[in-house]
């Protein structure tokens, strides 16, 4: 019989109960039919109200872990599809491949009246000062808190890449330049570089960050931008470790001419540390962060700082093209992203993200994956014959993305959006990613 330990929780609340068994799940110490301890059992054990475990086991059950069964109490349930299917058709499709974050942790309507409610709703007029203060007010004071200095100022674009595009070309880049890039990398990012015609120089990345020789290598070859997420990459998930850090950072010491732009895309949501390396005294540098992740893409909004010579071009050029990024929307999103309820929700989501996150992350590992990751909304999984292990997944009713738009180097690979992913899903998933790698396997040998 399964027993939780006292130890296995904190502070007795419900959502470590629903953790811890949901671990014991994944970590086959609680199997399929067997039966969790009776609700007066594990209260006793855990010396905590029967209401408590009540509340932890209607969780379990909401996500499909568990199950009630009779006499027997809650047992583990049994996982076999993603999704409800019928008896003469095939399982119902589980979209695991568009990199979305989750709608529940977005700002909701009833969020969205009450941020209108307490807004300035006056009109911005030409001539007027082009960002609302109190939003750039509220940019400062998010860098400063990860130690980024911000005295260059704050630069207001329509997102991440809207910003890296102007970056680029502010800094006198042309067709032909070489840009070193994440290998693999945010697919968006590299099709946007292509486009501009630079010529893409693949960085190698382990569990740490991008490899020390693998930058070294791109400045000896000439490289004129870096482009890179520090923490959350997208698609793999991982995150700069302090020491690589470091290391990094003697080495973009001595790159004054190179511009390095970190695209910090999952900030608020506080997936991992943030550990700064491009930062300098001297030579372009800027960090950049969307609200896409936490208040929804829709937002079109990001918050930049950098050297005092970046900053200074990309204002003069927005002033001479589109003007300013609308202070309605910034109005909106400062009401949204000092709501108390709001930030709440960021807290939550980005605890459930990274729950999700290491839960696929565990189980690929526990079933020989080789890979990388440590949070985030997506995880990378370098796999063999990648297109036919995702039509193998399709059949069994997953859509996952194929890796070839997220490298530059050849390799193999897919893309797997844990953001929504429940345990049940990920248990599900593995099986079904097992299932493909076998059959594979088997006609490969045939």
């Amino acid at each position: 019989m399964f027993k939780l330990q006292p130890h296995e929780i904190a502070e007795g609340k419900a959502e470590s109960i629903r953790r811890a068994i949901e671990q014991a799940i994944l970590d086959d110490r609680l199997k399929p039919g067997e039966s969790l301890p009776t609700v007066r059992s594990l209260a006793a054990d855990l010396g905590v109200n029967k209401n408590t475990v009540v509340v932890a086991y209607r969780q379990l059950q909401m996500t499909g872990l568990v199950v009630s069964d009779g006499r027997r109490g809650s047992i583990v349930a049994n996982q076999s599809s993603p999704g409800p299917s019928s008896e003469s058709g095939p399982p119902q499709m589980m979209s695991v491949r568009d990199g979305n974050p989750d709608i529940a942790f977005l700002p909701d309507e009833n969020d969205i009246r009450d941020a209108f409610s307490r807004m300035n709703l006056e009109n911005h007029l030409y001539g007027e000062q082009r960002n609302n203060p109190g939003f750039v007010k509220w940019a400062v004071e998010c860098f400063s808190a990860d130690g980024v200095p911000v005295d260059k100022g704050i630069f207001v674009s329509a997102g991440a890449l809207d910003l890296i595009e102007r970056a680029l070309d502010a800094a006198g880049l042309v067709p032909g330049d070489k840009v070193g890039v994440e290998d693999p990398g945010y697919m968006s990012l590299l099709a946007l570089t292509r486009l501009m015609g630079f010529e893409l120089v693949p960085l190698a990345l382990d569990q740490h960050g991008i490899l020390p020789e693998s930058l070294q290598s791109a400045l000896d070859g000439g490289v004129k931008a870096v482009l890179f997420s520090s923490r959350a990459q997208n698609p793999t998930g991982i995150s700069t470790s302090k020491e690589r850090a470091l290391a990094l950072k003697e080495i973009a010491a001595n790159a004054d001419d190179v511009l390095f732009i970190d695209d910090d895309h999952s900030s608020l949501l506080q997936l991992a540390p943030y550990n700064s390396w491009h930062v300098r005294d001297d030579g372009p540098w800027l960090v950049v962060r969307s609200l896409s992740k936490f208040l929804g893409p829709d937002y079109r909004l990001a918050v930049s700082t950098g050297d005092v010579q970046t900053i200074e071009s990309l204002e003069n050029r927005q002033a001479v093209g589109m003007g300013w990024v609308s202070t309605f929307l910034q109005r909106l999103a400062l009401q949204l992203l000092t709501s108390p309820a709001m930030r709440r929700k960021f807290s939550t989501g980005g605890a459930a993200y990274i729950e999700r996150h290491t839960a696929l992350l565990t189980l690929l590992r526990k079933k020989g994956f080789r890979v990388l990751g440590g949070a985030g909304l997506n995880l990378w999984l370098p796999i063999a014959d990648e297109r036919a292990v995702a039509e193998r997944l399709f059949d069994a009713g997953w859509l996952v993305r194929t890796g070839r738009d997220f490298c530059v180097a050849p390799q193999s690979g897919i893309r797997i959006t844990s953001s929504k992913m429940t345990p049940q899903q990920s248990i599900v998933f593995v099986d079904a990613l097992l299932a493909a790698r076998h059959a594979l396997a088997t006609t490969l040998s045939a």
